[in-house]
């Protein structure tokens, strides 16, 4: 168990200058307000936009006849840019593996055709926000199966959008894409690619086929490479971590929540609202800049973040030995469309209630 501490938390960041998050007077940032956090998002939580940057978008506002596929609609992300897309007004066409009618979720198989033909031959899809996936550690179990999901089924994905004609298709790539190895630098969109698992490798042969299609026939294609998601409402069990730190209450007994990296492991972290916001801007946006981005994202060493995370749950938190992996220069992003981060230490104090002191305490 790790030894909770009343001093400010070291947080170490990728990049910290005039994106840093200004704490916002309304929404769920300051504060725990109904719709916060249970994946229903409002107006106020859509994305930052800033016209000082060159090349920053003009933000598309939504129109009855603007649908947008969202895939994966069912998982985390998905669940939160449906939800934030509609907001803002957009006709979404949410599809999973599995439907499920309470969040208008419709069924679809990417590895098969005849499925992803008839989604666009029901509707007049103009964007497409690409998430379905398997995921890395069910990949590695059944490679096969994931490649026939994260590179055929997006391929025919991609294939049905260019012979419709969709004006948008934004894909969810990985900071899996440089591999699983940390380094002593958070690494930009010009460090070389360098996959090592089946997950990876599917993400960056993707990107390259996109971004060929963007070149010679002007398709809208754009790329956002995650970092390593949390928050409440994941679907996955393999890192239940993710959402363990924002969803666990204290109770007699309670385990210990097991968060399987190294104490001085450097994890870069980003809040599903903030990929959800991430999205809608490249969704939206009027112009793309680039096609390929790395998301901002706070970087965490594992002991700090325990300490966190013990004195806001008051929930004891278990280390392993793992490292973290690569970390993402967020700035392109940042720069593009003048985007701000949420603030992790804000998400988990709203997330419970904590107390404005105790908020003064935890934040960077």
């Amino acid at each position: 168990m790790c030894s909770p501490t009343s001093s400010r938390m070291r947080l170490i960041t990728v990049v910290r200058s005039s994106w840093w998050p200004a704490r916002r007077a309304t929404g769920c940032r300051g504060r725990p307000q109904a719709g916060c956090g249970n994946g229903s998002l409002t107006p106020d939580d859509l994305p930052y936009a800033s016209n000082a940057h060159k090349g920053s978008a003009v933000i598309r506002s939504g129109s009855a006849g603007n649908v947008i596929l969202v895939t994966g609609a069912g998982g985390q992300v998905g669940s939160r840019l449906s939800s934030l897309l509609r907001a803002a007004g957009h006709r979404v066409l949410a599809v999973d593996i599995h439907a499920n009618a309470l969040e208008n979720v419709e069924s679809c198989d990417i590895r098969r055709d005849d499925q992803v033909a008839r989604l666009f031959a029901s509707t007049s899809i103009r964007t497409v926000v690409h998430l379905a996936a398997i995921l890395p550690t069910a990949s590695r179990a059944d490679p096969i199966i994931a490649t026939e999901v994260n590179l055929t089924g997006t391929l025919r994905l991609l294939r049905e959008a260019l012979t419709h004609q969709v004006e948008r298709f934004v894909f969810g790539s990985s900071m899996s894409v440089y591999g699983s190895s940390g380094g002593s630098r958070a690494l930009n969109e010009h460090d070389r690619a360098a996959p090592d698992d089946p997950y990876g490798a599917a993400k960056r042969a993707v990107e390259l086929a996109g971004e060929s299609l963007a070149v010679t026939t002007g398709f809208g294609f754009v790329a956002l490479r995650m970092a390593r998601v949390v928050g409440p409402g994941a679907k996955s069990t393999a890192s239940g971590w993710r959402s363990q730190i924002f969803d666990t209450l204290a109770s007699p007994g309670q385990p210990a929540i097991a968060i399987p990296f190294a104490p001085t492991a450097r994890l870069s972290l980003v809040h599903v609202d903030d990929v959800a916001r991430m999205l809608t801007i490249l969704a939206q946006a009027a112009e793309l800049p680039q096609r390929i981005y790395n998301s901002p994202a706070e970087v965490w060493e594992t002991q700090h973040l325990a300490n966190l995370v013990e004195q806001v749950t008051k929930v004891p938190v278990r280390l392993g030995e793992a490292q973290g992996g690569p970390i993402p220069d967020g700035t392109r992003f940042v720069h593009d469309f003048g985007f701000r981060l949420g603030g992790l230490a804000d998400y988990l104090s709203s997330s419970r209630g904590t107390s404005p002191t105790l908020r003064s305490i935890l934040e960077p």
